[in-house]
């Protein structure tokens, strides 16, 4: 399984909110430039966000982009799951009908537990662990710049 442009961007735009939110509404332009992301891209994802209630948009000269709850109660499966879906290593571990071979397969059952195991880490950690543990590590705050970069998130 590997984590598409989509989730990775998702999920730093949502931690530089987290990270400045008590600022006020966080404008994306904001985030784009510490993030080195396209606005417009931004915009884009934040509306999957939005209807899946985890940002709220403020109008207005001091308007932006503020978290429904806090960063402490946001898992990151949630960011995921609003911009990319369900998470699934393989697709007839949600469907098994998408597979003629699902009923007697002999690796189904390993391919299910290890789709349950990533589920629930990212469902046990949330938001604000990723805030707490880039603060200090630069623009990004520690959360995963690019691909061939090893650090936290």
């Amino acid at each position: 399984m590997k984590i598409n442009t989509r989730v990775r961007y998702a999920v730093r735009m949502m931690a530089d909110i987290a990270r400045h939110e008590g600022e006020g509404p966080v404008p994306l332009k904001d985030v784009a430039e510490r993030q080195g992301l396209s606005k417009l891209y931004l915009s884009q994802l934040a509306t999957p966000l939005r209807n899946a209630s985890l940002l709220k948009s403020v109008w207005g000269n001091k308007g932006g982009y503020m978290l429904t709850r806090p960063a402490n109660k946001i898992p990151i499966l949630e960011i995921i799951e609003a911009v990319d879906g369900p998470v699934s290593i393989i697709d007839c571990v949600l469907d098994p009908s998408v597979c003629e071979r699902s009923k007697f397969c002999e690796s189904i059952g390993v391919w299910r537990d290890i789709n349950q195991a990533i589920v629930e880490t990212l469902r046990r950690y949330t938001l604000d662990d990723l805030v707490r543990r880039g603060e200090g590590e630069g623009p990004s705050g520690g959360v995963c710049v690019s691909p061939g970069r090893a650090r936290a998130g």
